[in-house]
């Protein structure tokens, strides 16, 4: 079992990219299902915040360290995480997993389009994976319980919800919680991504920690947003 540790009450898992993996197929084989959480300096500020939030991820089966502020955070608390596991890069991995396992994936949000061209982008990077369906992240109560049922038929085991935070997390817990052997994952803004909407910054970014700046020069209207990461050091610092 990997080390866990806190950061602002919230549970992150210290695993590499390919111990997530291995504990993620894992879990498939498992009873009952599996929430893995991203978490990112934003999220752990919004749990802090939101008691639902805050409960799903206590009883995550697995928070991942997508963000360059946790691992800042742990070294402040003289903790080590790995490596930073990106939600986009983990979800990129377990399609080309499913695909070598026959693992079937349901990829749920997003605009229109954005999911399937996500997944056409991605099949045709790692080959053939089995899909159990997709679906934008539009629908009415009528359509939501079509999906939920659709989700449940296909025989899915691994589900991606791009929803955004906390509203996919919540989703997942509220909708998917009698589900068996399946992974369900929040995805964030990871299939604009991998659709080519939204260009990943430059590698030397990525290894630097500076991804959250690249987002920011391609979306200035992310200021909002960004604010929660100076209040995530200045707090960490404070409970320090």
């Amino acid at each position: 079992m990997n080390k866990r540790i806190s950061v602002l009450s919230i549970p992150i898992d210290c695993v590499t990219m390919q111990e997530a993996i291995d504990r993620i197929i894992n879990f498939t084989k498992e009873p009952g299902l599996h929430i893995v959480a991203t978490a990112n300096a934003e999220m752990v500020m919004l749990a802090n915040q939101n008691p639902i939030l805050h409960g799903i991820l206590n009883s995550a089966s697995l928070v991942i360290p997508d963000g360059a502020g946790i691992l800042w955070a742990a070294e402040k608390q003289g903790e080590t995480v790995p490596e930073r596991v990106a939600g986009v890069d983990i979800t990129k991995e377990l399609f080309r997993v499913a695909g070598k396992e026959k693992l079937p994936i349901y990829c749920l949000g997003a605009a229109p389009g954005v999911a399937q061209q996500a997944v056409d982008n991605l099949q045709a990077l790692v080959g053939p994976v089995p899909i159990a369906g997709v679906h934008d992240g539009f629908f009415d109560k009528e359509e939501e319980l079509n999906i939920i049922n659709e989700i449940k038929e296909s025989k899915a085991k691994l589900v991606f919800v791009a929803l955004g935070v906390p509203k996919q997390e919540e989703w997942i817990s509220e909708h998917l919680a009698s589900l068996d052997g399946v992974v369900a994952m929040g995805v964030g803004g990871s299939f604009d991504v991998l659709a080519g909407n939204i260009p990943r910054a430059p590698k030397w970014m990525q290894r630097n920690r500076l991804e959250w700046l690249y987002r920011l020069y391609l979306e200035p209207q992310r200021i909002g947003r960004m604010l929660a990461i100076p209040k995530f050091m200045w707090t960490v610092i404070r409970k320090k």
